[in-house]
């Protein structure tokens, strides 16, 4: 498996208006400049028609106070639209699994997001996105 890699991509510029509708709508202040300051990823699923993207949103309501971990968002858009497939939080690095699982009904390649104390795996079943957090394996 690949090292874990940062969220270093900008939101790209069809996702930036739905996502500010979105964090304004979760009561986050100036959403137009926490969108500026976030990240995002396209979330790989092979299996699905949608475009998915993963957020990880840059602000003080949203992260810790180090940003260790912040908001993370897997979304879609649907009618201009940003509607929500998960959220949690995690840490600011990620990686994909290089093995595909047969999972809960599915294949998938699981997704794992890094901060100091956790580690959050996210894997596809055939009822949604199962989202599960572990301690970090101490260094």
């Amino acid at each position: 498996m690949m090292a874990p890699e940062p969220f270093e991509m900008p939101v790209p510029e069809k996702w930036r208006a739905p996502l500010a509708r979105f964090l304004s709508d979760l009561d986050v202040t100036d959403a137009a400049s926490t969108v500026e300051a976030s990240k995002a990823t396209p979330h790989l699923d092979p299996t699905s028609v949608l475009e998915r993207m993963i957020f990880r949103v840059m602000h003080k309501k949203t992260c810790s106070p180090d940003q260790d971990v912040c908001l993370t968002i897997i979304a879609h858009i649907e009618k201009d639209e940003l509607v929500s497939d998960a959220m949690f939080y995690a840490g600011g690095k990620i990686n994909r699994g290089d093995v595909i699982l047969q999972t809960m009904g599915m294949r998938s390649v699981p997704t794992f997001f890094y901060s100091r104390h956790q580690t959050v795996g996210v894997i596809i079943t055939v009822k949604g996105l199962l989202v599960s957090s572990w301690p970090a394996e101490p260094k």
